[in-house]
């Protein structure tokens, strides 16, 4: 007979504990819901607010400075660079005169040749010349462009060094960019100005210029700091301030950039023959040496001028009665320097001197005086009425005032050189008074 065993004891247990897993872990993932953790309570954190810029007094300029900061951040410069820059400026009032009147230019040509090319300033110049003798002969054998050249420039601009100006750099640019005649010119240089102290970090108290924002010994513009300036000493700065031949070497690189050539001079003291057509005789009529060699043109001590196909102008500062120049394309470099003939003139006589040339031969008419600006207005509204055309009177007797004067003189069978003189004005006032405007027919022969 079989025996039945006994069950063992929780032998279901396991199953039963299995199930009841089972069904907790089903419990928790649909009914548990995940606990939320508790919001933190808000902490207010303060923000210093930025420190109000102190005012200038001119709302104008102060608001030139807010919109010029976020045109400054969007070109790169760094906040910092900027408030640092402009802390505390404001409108320098004979900056501010200056530009709003725009005073004019009324001493002869003469006479400023008398200061620019003084025997002092000759006798200073070839010191320089002894000094930098080492360094101006590297520049000029890797630009082309003479010592001599170089350092007239350097005496013209800033007597070799000596009168820097004494302007805020970022004062005087400030004034003329937020308001006047030369916001165009002033703005740009503002900004590169603001970049030439974020790369080199200069100290402010050394960064002074002129009134118009040229600054260093050669009197660069910012713009043209960042196209131009170069290391003449060799210690891997560029210091257009303190280091002569960072300034000269820059110089010389700005030059030989505008197409300096090389061997060619900048133009020399010439005689003219009699009869000579003086409507030719303007820097901007450009004739090849031929030409005038033909037209019996020659050096002022007689000689023949020199062969070749060159381009060449004559040009008479001081009218047909004083002293006539030769012009070659350097002379145009020049003026890429400083836009003013008599500059470029005086630049060229210093550089000769230097060379061992002679002073200016013909004597100038120093007789003559400069007219006012009044009375320059006054030769444009003549000619004007008697029909001859110089465009809005500006009082300023550019090309097309010169050529509508140049058309009087033949008219009058005299030499028409465009020069405006105060006897020719007289003239002119009699021939104009009372007669209609832009009646040409009323010139009298």
């Amino acid at each position: 007979m079989e025996m039945k065993r006994p069950p063992r004891p929780f032998a279901g247990l396991p199953r039963l504990t299995a199930l009841c897993v089972t069904l907790a872990a089903a419990a928790c993932a649909t009914t548990a819901p995940k606990p939320t953790p508790p919001v933190p309570p808000a902490v207010a954190v303060p923000i210093a607010p930025l420190p109000a810029r102190p005012t200038s007094g001119d709302p104008k300029f102060d608001a030139f400075l807010e919109a010029a900061r976020i045109t400054a951040l969007a070109l790169g410069i760094t906040p910092q660079t900027f408030d640092s820059a402009t802390a505390g400026i404001r409108p320098i009032p004979s900056i501010a005169a200056a530009n709003a009147n725009q005073p004019e230019f009324s001493k002869p040509v003469w006479s400023y040749l008398d200061s620019a090319v003084s025997a002092r300033r000759v006798k200073d110049a070839q010191l320089m010349l002894g000094r930098y003798g080492d360094v101006l002969a590297r520049i000029e054998a890797s630009s082309g462009v003479p010592k001599e050249i170089l350092v007239a420039v350097w005496g013209l601009e800033t007597d070799y060094g000596a009168d820097n100006g004494g302007m805020n750099l970022f004062a005087a640019l400030a004034t003329l960019a937020y308001d006047g005649p030369r916001t165009e010119y002033a703005r740009p240089e503002f900004f590169a100005a603001l970049k030439i102290y974020q790369q080199q970090h200069y100290p402010l108290s050394e960064m002074v210029s002129s009134w118009a924002g040229a600054f260093g010994q050669t009197q660069f513009t910012p713009t043209t700091f960042l196209k131009y300036a170069a290391d003449g000493d060799g210690d891997g700065q560029i210091d257009l301030w303190r280091s002569a031949p960072d300034a000269l070497a820059s110089a010389a690189r700005l030059l030989a950039d505008q197409g300096w050539k090389k061997g060619q001079p900048w133009g020399f003291e010439v005689r003219l023959p009699a009869g000579f057509a003086y409507e030719d005789a303007d820097a901007d009529t450009q004739k090849p040496l031929r030409e005038w060699r033909a037209r019996g043109v020659r050096t002022v001590s007689g000689a023949a001028l020199p062969e070749g196909d060159d381009s060449a102008a004559i040009y008479l500062p001081a009218g047909a009665h004083g002293p006539a120049f030769l012009l070659f394309a350097n002379f145009n470099v020049i003026l890429k320097y400083n836009n003013a003939a008599s500059y470029a003139l005086a630049v060229g006589l210093l550089a000769d001197r230097l060379a061992g040339g002679e002073p200016v031969q013909h004597p100038w008419p120093r007789e003559e005086r400069a007219l006012s600006r009044a009375e320059r207005l006054s030769f444009q509204a003549d000619l004007t009425r008697l029909g001859f055309d110089t465009g809005t009177p500006d009082g300023v007797l550019g090309r097309k005032t010169r050529a509508a004067l140049r058309q009087y003189q033949k008219a009058h069978g005299l030499a028409a050189d465009g020069f405006p003189t105060a006897s020719l004005l007289a003239m002119l006032e009699k021939d104009a008074g009372g007669t209609p405007a832009g009646t040409g027919a009323a010139v009298k022969n």
